[in-house]
């Protein structure tokens, strides 16, 4: 009975030890992961600031053409008003003469 034990017990060690050296394996790749994750992320930072910085200068032009739209709204209703102004002071210069 003795040598069973001895037995299983060395069967379970050996898979403990190749159980270990998995992980190793699998600690090493996340390590090495994990650098060039930081690698990347260093070398795509100064992309991101400038993707943000076109990105606001897209609102902004987005912001121009609102801009735009009401001045045009409002130069036809200052058009409007001023031909009806010339209409009314050349019906009111005709009158008097």
């Amino acid at each position: 009975m003795t040598t069973a034990i001895a037995v299983w017990w060395w069967i379970f060690l050996i898979l403990a030890f190749l159980v270990t050296l998995v992980d190793v394996v699998l600690l090493r790749r996340v390590v090495r992961l994990s650098r060039q994750i930081r690698t990347l992320t260093a070398a795509t930072l100064p992309a991101a600031a400038g993707i943000v910085a076109n990105t606001a200068a897209g609102e902004a032009l987005g912001r121009t053409g609102q801009l735009v739209t009401a001045l045009t709204n409002t130069t036809r209703d200052v058009e409007r008003h001023s031909e009806t102004l010339a209409q009314q002071l050349a019906a009111e210069g005709n009158g008097s003469c």
